[in-house]
């Protein structure tokens, strides 16, 4: 029997075919990681480290936080803040301090703050989040800001706070900036 090129074609084809099945079948077996789970392991272990640095960086603050020392954590939190003035934990550990506090307003900028520099103290999955400090502030405070708002719309402190709480809203509904 001749082959003719058409013939040709197909068994390359087919030899293709076959080839290109063992190899996948190579790939799947026990003991080989793929690039997805290359990459996850890769991010689990990037946010293990930065949990570690946070809690090392941030142990003082949270342990006057802890002693109900607020206005020393705020004290020692500056502290840490001149060393690393963009890290985002910070803004969320102010944010957190000034709700204790009672100054649900400030809390929200710096919440806002903190949120803008990284997104993940929102996101449910994150080992960071503070989603549901944030939705408790929002919940709580945004009618009486909308109400306030209302009554003095030239006030530019009631306009900030009402667009920080705004913000935050949006945010935690799965808006993007």
């Amino acid at each position: 029997m001749k082959l003719d090129r058409f013939d040709k074609i197909i068994i390359s084809l087919l030899a293709l075919s076959v080839l290109g099945f063992a190899l996948l079948t190579l790939r799947a077996l026990p003991g080989k990681t793929t690039a997805i789970e290359t990459r996850n392991m890769e991010r689990e272990l990037s946010d293990q480290a930065r949990m570690t640095l946070l809690d090392k960086l941030f142990s003082p603050v949270t342990a006057a936080m802890q002693a109900g020392q607020y206005q020393e954590a705020l004290l020692k939190l500056e502290e840490v803040n001149v060393r690393y003035p963009g890290e985002a934990h910070g803004f969320i550990l102010k944010g957190e301090i000034l709700e204790k506090m009672g100054v649900a307003d400030k809390a929200a900028a710096s919440f806002v703050k903190g949120i803008k520099l990284n997104g993940d103290y929102i996101d449910r999955r994150s080992p960071v989040t503070r989603r549901e400090l944030v939705g408790k502030i929002v919940d709580s405070q945004l009618p009486a800001a909308t109400a306030r708002y209302r009554s003095a719309p030239g006030n530019p402190t009631m306009k900030e706070n009402l667009a920080n709480l705004n913000y935050l809203k949006s945010r935690l509904a799965g808006g993007c900036e």
